[in-house]
């Protein structure tokens, strides 16, 4: 019995500590994701953007917009921060969890990163919104008007925010990949549709937002260990806090 129960105590010290198999894989995969994302980010600056936004200015009905405003209201109240606050609270106080710990942790981390990186992208890069008379034009450093946010199409942080979230979902809970990915297209396409960024914004915030996931999430040593399969396999529930 005292065998047994240090052969089962040794598995789940392994489950916690060895990188998750099928490493190399995912690591392909989220490879070619980004590369896919930014040539479809170049493609739409250079040829598509402008076309696209005419097309959904003049055939898009009034309750399709209507739809992509509500997607997007989910992006910009703190829902994201707020959930994985309170999985926080739950699995560090009420029911000690160290993965579930851990990937809140990540998740809020990245997301602060992430809003900062935006912000700074967009006042510094300074596009006009698919909305406004120039559209789609750029006004590298032009700090006239700071803080109006008619220029600040380039990146979308809604898009980038939801890429976070998803790419942090993708690693830990492998069977919600196909959540993680419409996720993504379901809020970048409400936000050209509600004429708030044009396809290539959209793209490069996937970009920034999958980046500073996998960054932050190595600065934190937790891509390492979760990134495949099935993570979390074999792990003792309520495994206590780090």
């Amino acid at each position: 019995m005292a065998r047994a129960t240090e052969v089962a105590e040794t598995a789940n010290q392994d489950c916690a500590t060895a990188p998750a198999q099928g490493t190399g894989g995912a690591r392909w995969r989220l490879l070619a994701l980004l590369v896919g994302l930014v040539i479809l980010a170049a493609t739409g600056i250079l040829w598509l953007d402008r076309s696209v936004a005419q097309i959904v200015q003049d055939h898009l009905p009034g309750w399709l917009h209507r739809i992509a405003d509500g997607i997007s209201w989910v992006g910009s109240n703190g829902c994201y921060p707020i959930a994985a606050g309170l999985l926080l609270i739950w699995s560090w106080r009420i029911r000690p969890d160290r993965w579930l710990w851990r990937a809140c942790l990540w998740l809020l981390t990245a997301e602060a990163v992430t809003a900062v990186l935006v912000r700074v992208l967009k006042i510094g890069i300074g596009r006009w919104r698919p909305n406004r008379p120039l559209a789609g034009q750029f006004d590298f450093f032009d700090w006239s008007e700071l803080l109006d946010s008619k220029r600040h199409s380039f990146p979308s942080g809604h898009t980038a925010d939801a890429a976070v979230v998803a790419t942090v979902i993708w690693l830990t809970f492998p069977r919600l990949r196909p959540l993680c990915v419409a996720w993504v297209v379901l809020m970048g396409t409400s936000r050209v549709c509600a004429l708030q960024h044009f396809v290539g914004d959209v793209a490069a915030g996937a970009v920034l937002g999958i980046l500073c996931a996998l960054a932050v999430g190595r600065k934190l040593d937790v891509t390492e260990r979760w990134i495949g399969p099935a993570p979390f396999a074999g792990r003792s529930p309520g495994a206590g806090r780090p």
